[in-house]
């Protein structure tokens, strides 16, 4: 009998590592819920169908578009490998952006968060925000060129190519005089 219980006790032992080492993994590992809005840049492009069109009015509760000639929005997530690979991009944009274009971050994720992942990044922003979805973004990392009046100039969605950062940059720096 005493046998049986200590082995009875044995395979209990082990069917409860089992499972307590499949719970940790699963919480180490596997992220605890699915990412939020990711986009996979295109093959040969940054830029995809899911872009928001140029002319779209923007609307941030907060955000006075007229106090800038040009406003940058960084729709990013911290669940996003893509908005982390990208990060020397945006600390350039950064170093070499006009201090009439204001650059602001929308993420999904509570401010205090959000803020802590742009600082880990380098990334320093006028302001962040968490209304991913009411400026119609639909994937991230997603950069928009919003005018003084709210609309859109133009944006760009997915990592931007390194041989394509160059041009964004200048399209942005050109934006206060147009």
């Amino acid at each position: 009998m005493i046998k049986k219980l200590e082995v009875a006790a044995n395979f209990a032992l082990i069917i409860t590592s089992v499972v307590v080492c499949a719970v940790l993994i699963k919480r180490f590992t596997l992220p605890s819920s699915p990412p939020a809005v990711v986009a996979k840049p295109s093959a040969g492009s940054s830029q995809q169908s899911s872009q928001i069109a140029v002319g779209t009015k923007v609307s941030l509760p907060g955000i006075k578009w007229n106090q800038n000639v040009s406003t940058v929005v960084l729709a990013l997530s911290t669940k996003c490998h893509f908005c982390t690979d990208s990060a020397p991009f945006y600390q350039a944009l950064m170093r070499e952006h006009d201090p009439s274009i204001r650059v602001i971050a929308v993420l999904p994720q509570p401010q205090a968060e959000s803020q802590t992942y742009l600082s880990e990044l380098g990334i320093a922003v006028e302001s962040v925000t968490a209304e991913l979805s009411s400026i119609g973004v639909t994937g991230t990392p997603t950069l928009i060129l919003v005018d003084n009046q709210g609309q859109v100039k133009q944006s760009w969605v997915g990592k931007i190519a390194e041989s394509e950062q160059s041009r964004v940059l200048t399209r942005i720096k050109d934006s206060i005089s147009r």
